[in-house]
């Protein structure tokens, strides 16, 4: 039934406007969607969404880690083994070829399969095989945070990089700012 739901979502998005789609290799990626929600996806994840962002409903293979701005509107993430329905703010999804495991960092939200829901709080880990009848809840290890640093060390290790051309454009723009205000003294 889920990937009847989301078949039926990528149609609305291709009738509805245009999809945007991230997927990464081996990177990593951080976004914000257009209602200040933020995502980080793990490396050999995809999401996609409708670009307007109406309704919030996202498209997840692999793993991402998100969170998500509290809005009147609902936040789905829709996987083929299941959707979650943001009750809270922050979570870590990750699927394979026969599984979804959720752990929730802060607040609340809940997963939806085909046989189940289970309302997952901060904390906790909720998994699903595939062919399953239940949900297992467990208290979470927090794997996602293995990730996540490395997320951080690539965007330091960018930073770093990134500090000698900006200070060289900082360079240029202190001299054409002497040169000009040299040209209006004249």
């Amino acid at each position: 039934m889920t990937k009847y739901i989301v078949c039926c979502f990528l149609l609305m998005n291709m009738a509805c406007g245009s999809t945007i789609e991230i997927t990464t290799e081996e990177d990593y990626e951080a976004l914000v969607l257009p209602d200040g929600s933020q995502v980080y996806l793990n490396q050999h994840s995809s999401i996609s969404y409708q670009e307007d962002f109406s309704p919030r409903h996202i498209i997840l293979s692999g793993e991402a880690f998100f969170s998500v701005v509290p809005d009147t509107s609902d936040f789905i993430v829709a996987t083929q083994h299941g959707d979650i329905e943001v009750l809270g703010t922050e979570f870590n999804v990750k699927t394979t070829s026969n599984q979804i495991a959720v752990a929730v960092k802060k607040g609340l939200v809940e997963l939806k399969t085909t046989y189940h829901k289970s309302k997952v709080k901060k904390g906790m880990k909720a998994i699903y095989k595939d062919g399953a009848q239940e949900v297992q809840q467990i208290k979470s290890k927090g794997e996602y945070r293995k990730w996540m640093r490395s997320l951080r060390k690539e965007f330091k290790k960018l930073g770093k990089e990134l500090q000698p051309a900006l200070k060289e454009i900082g360079n240029e723009f202190e001299k054409a700012g002497k040169k000009i205000g040299g040209e209006f003294k004249k």
